[in-house]
């Protein structure tokens, strides 16, 4: 599964600065990447293995410049640290309830029948070993973009699974027995699935709260790294993956990230006064960088936890309607 970041910042760019267009709640419905599609083509009869979502709540934006044609390297180095601040673990638990049942509500309006999960779960290995609700979880997007985040699974399905096609997706959080459960959870989820000809499905999305353009590299006299706010589900990282009878897996990834519009808080930067994160979506800001150079700048998204809700609320809406269109129709 081949993401470029530049087509990334490509889609988050685009929410952004479309803002004055986009009325609160529009979302901004990518194209998938659909893996073995054929596996759940005649498939209706489910059961809801994990339904995960994880909040990105710091990120680490770099850019670094060579010094230009000679190759001097004193172009520098630009870094942009942005944080989410203003939520607490009840807001976080509450948007994926929210996000939880919307999913089901879908999922059965799509024509799907949601099974019982409980003789799933007891089928289970002992090795299986759900994570702290709220695990804090590191991610690299990048050679030169990091971030941290926290993991949350809806309340009726208790803490998080997470298979190990999530895992191997580049997450790290938990240890090495979490490496070892995600094992035992994608065998044990094939093995169920061709037992009781039902799939076994793990929704897993990423939702980051800003975005960073960069610009550099090794021929470049200078660096810089824009930031800006908005909330999105993330191409990397975010899959859903349905392990259907037969042994097989198909995976849905959004090749874009799906945005949503909307002002969910006060998007401030050390030197600068606060801003609306809305109007910060059409006008970034902390362009660092220069010949010579190294900078930093920190930035926060104060979040309004009734705005950033109902914002998250839009966005899962428009992701779990999209996956469920995918996965019903194979595109």
């Amino acid at each position: 599964m081949n993401i470029s970041r530049r087509r990334v910042l490509a889609g988050l760019t685009l929410a952004a600065t479309t803002t004055a267009i986009l009325s609160p709640g529009t979302a901004f419905a990518q194209e998938l990447d659909i893996d073995n599609a054929a596996a759940m083509a005649n498939v209706r009869d489910v059961v809801i293995g994990g339904f995960n979502v994880l909040f990105l709540t710091n990120r680490v934006d770099r850019a670094r410049a060579g010094g230009g044609l000679l190759g001097s390297g004193f172009g520098g180095r630009s870094t942009a640290r942005t944080a989410l601040a203003g939520l607490s673990d009840a807001d976080f638990q509450g948007a994926v309830d929210s996000a939880y049942d919307d999913f089901l509500q879908q999922i059965q309006a799509a024509g799907y029948t949601v099974h019982d999960r409980a003789p799933f779960l007891a089928a289970l290995s002992r090795h299986v070993r759900p994570l702290d609700n709220g695990v804090a979880m590191e991610f690299t997007l990048s050679r030169d973009n990091e971030v941290e985040g926290r993991l949350f699974s809806p309340t009726p399905l208790g803490p998080p699974m997470i298979p190990q096609d999530v895992q191997g997706a580049g997450f790290s959080g938990g240890g090495m027995s979490a490496v070892q459960s995600a094992v035992y959870v994608r065998q044990d989820s094939l093995a169920y699935a061709r037992s009781n000809n039902v799939a076994v499905l793990f929704p897993h999305y990423v939702i980051d709260f800003a975005s960073a353009e960069t610009y550099g590299g090794w021929f470049r006299n200078s660096s810089a790294v824009s930031v800006s706010a908005g909330l999105a589900v993330t191409p990397e990282g975010s899959l859903f993956i349905a392990y259907a009878p037969g042994n097989r897996t198909t995976i849905l990834a959004p090749e874009e990230p799906i945005a949503v519009g909307g002002d969910f808080g006060t998007f401030s930067e050390t030197s600068t006064d606060g801003q609306r994160a809305g109007e910060l979506a059409a006008n970034v800001i902390g362009v660092l960088g220069g010949v010579g150079t190294n900078r930093t700048q920190r930035h926060t998204m104060q979040a309004d936890p009734a705005l950033w809700t109902g914002g998250v609320g839009d966005l899962a809406e428009a992701a779990n309607a999209r996956f469920i269109q995918g996965l019903r129709d194979g595109r």
